[in-house]
Protein backbone atom coordinates (compact mmCIF):
# COMPACT_ATOMS: atom_id res chain seq x y z
CA UNK A 1 0.00 0.00 0.00
CA UNK A 2 1.47 3.54 -1.11
CA UNK A 3 1.61 6.70 1.18
CA UNK A 4 -1.39 8.58 -0.02
CA UNK A 5 -0.83 11.58 -1.73
CA UNK A 6 -2.18 15.28 -1.24
CA UNK A 7 -4.02 15.78 -4.20
CA UNK A 8 -4.95 12.16 -3.15
CA UNK A 9 -6.32 13.04 -0.30
CA UNK A 10 -7.90 15.82 -1.57
CA UNK A 11 -9.85 13.80 -3.94
CA UNK A 12 -10.82 11.58 -1.52
CA UNK A 13 -12.55 14.46 0.49
CA UNK A 14 -14.64 15.50 -2.84
CA UNK A 15 -15.99 12.56 -3.29
CA UNK A 16 -16.36 12.21 0.96
CA UNK A 17 -18.28 15.74 0.59
CA UNK A 18 -20.51 15.02 -2.94
CA UNK A 19 -21.26 11.62 -0.86
CA UNK A 20 -22.40 13.11 2.16
CA UNK A 21 -24.68 16.38 -0.06
CA UNK A 22 -26.17 13.48 -1.97
CA UNK A 23 -26.97 11.80 1.31
CA UNK A 24 -28.72 15.50 2.65
CA UNK A 25 -30.42 16.01 -0.40
CA UNK A 26 -32.31 12.88 0.11
CA UNK A 27 -33.08 13.62 4.02
CA UNK A 28 -31.13 10.30 4.69
CA UNK A 29 -29.13 9.20 7.99
CA UNK A 30 -25.85 7.42 7.69
CA UNK A 31 -27.65 4.17 9.04
CA UNK A 32 -30.24 4.49 6.80
CA UNK A 33 -27.64 4.45 3.58
CA UNK A 34 -25.37 2.16 5.32
CA UNK A 35 -28.17 -0.25 5.62
CA UNK A 36 -29.53 0.20 2.02
CA UNK A 37 -25.58 -0.29 0.12
CA UNK A 38 -25.06 -3.07 2.61
CA UNK A 39 -21.91 -1.61 4.08
CA UNK A 40 -21.09 -0.80 7.40
CA UNK A 41 -21.83 2.47 9.38
CA UNK A 42 -18.22 3.40 10.19
CA UNK A 43 -17.32 3.14 6.91
CA UNK A 44 -19.79 5.29 5.58
CA UNK A 45 -18.82 7.93 7.92
CA UNK A 46 -14.99 7.59 7.19
CA UNK A 47 -15.91 7.92 3.29
CA UNK A 48 -17.46 10.94 3.58
CA UNK A 49 -15.01 12.46 5.80
CA UNK A 50 -12.81 11.67 3.08
CA UNK A 51 -10.43 9.30 5.53
CA UNK A 52 -11.06 5.94 2.54
CA UNK A 53 -11.81 4.89 -0.49
CA UNK A 54 -14.70 3.40 -1.88
CA UNK A 55 -14.23 0.29 -4.20
CA UNK A 56 -16.46 0.52 -7.55
CA UNK A 57 -18.62 -1.71 -6.45
CA UNK A 58 -18.83 0.37 -2.79
CA UNK A 59 -19.33 3.06 -5.03
CA UNK A 60 -21.86 1.66 -6.80
CA UNK A 61 -24.01 0.26 -3.76
CA UNK A 62 -23.92 3.92 -2.11
CA UNK A 63 -25.46 5.61 -5.35
CA UNK A 64 -28.16 3.23 -5.55
CA UNK A 65 -28.93 3.28 -2.26
CA UNK A 66 -28.88 6.88 -2.91
CA UNK A 67 -30.87 6.90 -6.04
CA UNK A 68 -28.38 8.36 -8.49
CA UNK A 69 -25.40 6.79 -10.53
CA UNK A 70 -21.61 6.25 -9.68
CA UNK A 71 -20.98 8.71 -12.52
CA UNK A 72 -23.12 11.57 -10.65
CA UNK A 73 -21.26 11.37 -7.65
CA UNK A 74 -18.34 11.47 -9.48
CA UNK A 75 -19.28 14.21 -11.49
CA UNK A 76 -20.48 15.79 -8.30
CA UNK A 77 -17.15 15.32 -6.96
CA UNK A 78 -15.11 16.82 -9.61
CA UNK A 79 -17.00 19.94 -9.90
CA UNK A 80 -17.74 22.08 -12.51
CA UNK A 81 -16.43 20.63 -16.16
CA UNK A 82 -13.54 22.42 -17.72
CA UNK A 83 -13.62 24.84 -20.02
CA UNK A 84 -10.26 24.22 -21.72
CA UNK A 85 -8.73 21.28 -22.69
CA UNK A 86 -7.69 18.95 -20.19
CA UNK A 87 -4.39 16.95 -20.60
CA UNK A 88 -4.16 13.71 -19.38
CA UNK A 89 -0.90 13.97 -17.37
CA UNK A 90 -2.60 16.90 -15.61
CA UNK A 91 -6.10 15.17 -15.32
CA UNK A 92 -7.61 14.68 -11.84
CA UNK A 93 -8.74 10.90 -11.29
CA UNK A 94 -10.89 10.12 -8.31
CA UNK A 95 -8.69 7.37 -6.34
CA UNK A 96 -10.74 4.00 -6.58
CA UNK A 97 -9.45 0.53 -5.17
CA UNK A 98 -7.14 -0.24 -8.45
CA UNK A 99 -6.48 2.95 -10.02
CA UNK A 100 -8.66 6.46 -10.30
CA UNK A 101 -11.70 7.42 -12.59
CA UNK A 102 -12.53 10.39 -14.39
CA UNK A 103 -15.76 11.86 -15.11
CA UNK A 104 -15.03 12.73 -19.21
CA UNK A 105 -19.16 13.92 -19.09
CA UNK A 106 -22.06 13.72 -17.63
CA UNK A 107 -25.41 14.23 -19.15
CA UNK A 108 -28.03 11.95 -17.42
CA UNK A 109 -30.23 12.37 -20.31
CA UNK A 110 -27.93 11.35 -22.80
CA UNK A 111 -24.34 10.00 -22.02
CA UNK A 112 -21.89 9.48 -19.30
CA UNK A 113 -18.33 8.94 -20.21
CA UNK A 114 -15.76 7.69 -17.50
CA UNK A 115 -12.24 6.79 -17.76
CA UNK A 116 -11.00 4.35 -15.36
CA UNK A 117 -6.93 3.94 -15.20
CA UNK A 118 -6.34 0.61 -13.20
CA UNK A 119 -8.46 -2.49 -12.69
CA UNK A 120 -8.44 -4.89 -9.92
CA UNK A 121 -6.96 -8.37 -11.60
CA UNK A 122 -9.27 -10.20 -10.50
CA UNK A 123 -13.24 -9.87 -11.02
CA UNK A 124 -15.33 -8.69 -8.60
CA UNK A 125 -19.18 -8.84 -8.06
CA UNK A 126 -21.69 -7.99 -11.14
CA UNK A 127 -22.60 -4.57 -11.96
CA UNK A 128 -26.31 -4.03 -13.40
CA UNK A 129 -28.17 -1.04 -14.32
CA UNK A 130 -30.93 0.39 -16.77
CA UNK A 131 -28.24 2.30 -19.76
CA UNK A 132 -26.51 0.89 -22.67
CA UNK A 133 -22.96 0.31 -21.73
CA UNK A 134 -19.54 0.83 -24.50
CA UNK A 135 -16.76 -0.35 -22.98
CA UNK A 136 -13.33 0.93 -24.93
CA UNK A 137 -9.69 0.02 -24.27
CA UNK A 138 -7.56 2.59 -24.72
CA UNK A 139 -4.62 1.10 -23.18
CA UNK A 140 -3.71 -2.68 -21.89
CA UNK A 141 -5.88 -6.00 -21.93
CA UNK A 142 -9.05 -6.47 -19.96
CA UNK A 143 -11.67 -9.63 -19.73
CA UNK A 144 -15.15 -8.44 -20.08
CA UNK A 145 -17.70 -11.35 -18.45
CA UNK A 146 -21.02 -10.96 -19.30
CA UNK A 147 -24.17 -13.20 -17.88
CA UNK A 148 -27.18 -13.59 -19.02
CA UNK A 149 -29.69 -16.56 -17.74
CA UNK A 150 -26.83 -18.47 -15.38
CA UNK A 151 -24.83 -18.37 -18.93
CA UNK A 152 -21.77 -16.87 -19.12
CA UNK A 153 -19.62 -15.03 -21.93
CA UNK A 154 -15.92 -13.79 -21.96
CA UNK A 155 -14.59 -11.61 -24.44
CA UNK A 156 -10.60 -10.86 -24.25
CA UNK A 157 -10.30 -7.34 -25.34
CA UNK A 158 -7.08 -5.63 -26.45
CA UNK A 159 -6.13 -1.44 -26.88
CA UNK A 160 -8.69 -0.09 -29.34
CA UNK A 161 -11.18 -3.23 -28.98
CA UNK A 162 -14.94 -2.10 -27.87
CA UNK A 163 -18.14 -4.03 -26.66
CA UNK A 164 -21.10 -2.70 -26.02
CA UNK A 165 -23.84 -5.00 -24.33
CA UNK A 166 -27.12 -3.65 -22.37
CA UNK A 167 -26.58 -2.51 -18.39
CA UNK A 168 -29.54 -5.04 -18.13
CA UNK A 169 -27.00 -7.64 -18.28
CA UNK A 170 -24.93 -8.72 -15.48
CA UNK A 171 -21.28 -7.39 -16.07
CA UNK A 172 -18.28 -7.02 -15.19
CA UNK A 173 -14.40 -6.82 -16.34
CA UNK A 174 -10.85 -7.72 -15.24
CA UNK A 175 -7.50 -6.07 -15.81
CA UNK A 176 -5.02 -8.77 -17.56
CA UNK A 177 -1.53 -8.68 -17.30
CA UNK A 178 1.03 -6.33 -15.97
CA UNK A 179 0.40 -3.39 -18.15
CA UNK A 180 -1.86 -0.49 -16.19
CA UNK A 181 -5.27 -0.90 -18.75
CA UNK A 182 -7.07 2.44 -19.79
CA UNK A 183 -10.49 1.91 -19.80
CA UNK A 184 -14.06 4.32 -21.21
CA UNK A 185 -16.75 3.53 -20.26
CA UNK A 186 -19.62 5.55 -22.02
CA UNK A 187 -23.30 4.86 -20.45
CA UNK A 188 -26.11 6.09 -23.06
CA UNK A 189 -29.75 6.29 -22.63
CA UNK A 190 -31.61 7.71 -20.18
CA UNK A 191 -31.93 5.30 -16.76
CA UNK A 192 -35.65 4.16 -15.97
CA UNK A 193 -37.58 6.34 -13.29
Amino acid sequence: MHATSEPERAADARLGRAIRAARHDRGMTLAQVAAHAGLSQPFLSQLELGRTRPSMRSLYRIATALGTTQQALLGRAAGPPATEAVRGDAAALVEVEAGGARLLLHDPAGADVTEFVGSPQEFGEFFRHERTELLYVARGTVEVELRENGTSRFSTLHTRDSITYPGRVDHRFRQVGPETCVVVLVHSGAPDA
